[in-house]
């Protein structure tokens, strides 16, 4: 299926999803094997399964919780980065605004906790309000949850915000992965 951006209808995709849901939860032996799949496909596990938010689809009458759905470009940042993760390389992204970087950011980084074992992942910002302020959608951890929250139950390894999350740590259930920030003049300086 191609996805108009420019015409989004979030309704067929929100029917594929469930359409494709109710078969794995139908045979749930498929459940490790697609796991699999997407430890090594972020892209797609983030195309198939993610959730964004945009509030600014609320003056144009959709909706605000919006199927995350990956324009070329994005899936060509996502492959990039996991290579130069896996080739233990460094990077650097030049973006402009109205992208979705801070979302895809999150996204696969949180992907990436989800399906391997004993990572951690820090953020950094020269503000502490700009990684982790509860209830602020603005905040990068606020998204980290919400991405988490609204993951089908098959995916999310019992992840329960109450129970594995606190000011500027996201934990994941069973793989010993974190997600950490940082803010202010000693970013970096800590724990590797």
């Amino acid at each position: 299926m191609i996805f108009d951006f420019q015409n989004p209808d979030y309704t067929a995709e929100f029917k594929r999803r469930a359409e494709n849901l109710a078969r794995l939860r139908a045979d749930p032996k498929k459940i490790p094997l697609i796991k699999a799949y997407y430890k090594d496909n972020i892209a797609d596990f983030i195309s198939d399964w993610g959730m964004t938010s945009d509030t600014r689809n609320a003056e144009i009458g959709r909706p605000v919780i919006i199927p995350f759905v990956l324009f070329e470009r994005q899936r060509e940042w996502v492959d990039w980065l996991i290579g130069q993760w896996r080739d233990r390389k460094s990077g650097l992204t030049d973006k402009s605004r109205d992208m979705g970087l801070s979302w895809l950011s999150v996204a696969v980084a949180t992907s990436m906790c989800l399906f391997n074992k004993d990572i951690n992942i820090g953020f950094g910002s020269r503000k502490e309000e700009y990684v982790d302020k509860i209830g602020d959608p603005k905040s990068l951890f606020f998204k980290a949850r919400q991405f988490l929250d609204l993951l089908p139950d098959e995916f999310s390894n019992g992840w329960r915000s109450k129970n594995d999350s606190s000011h500027m740590v996201i934990r994941f259930p069973g793989m010993g992965s974190t997600l950490t920030g940082e803010a202010g003049d000693n970013i970096g300086r800590g724990n590797r």
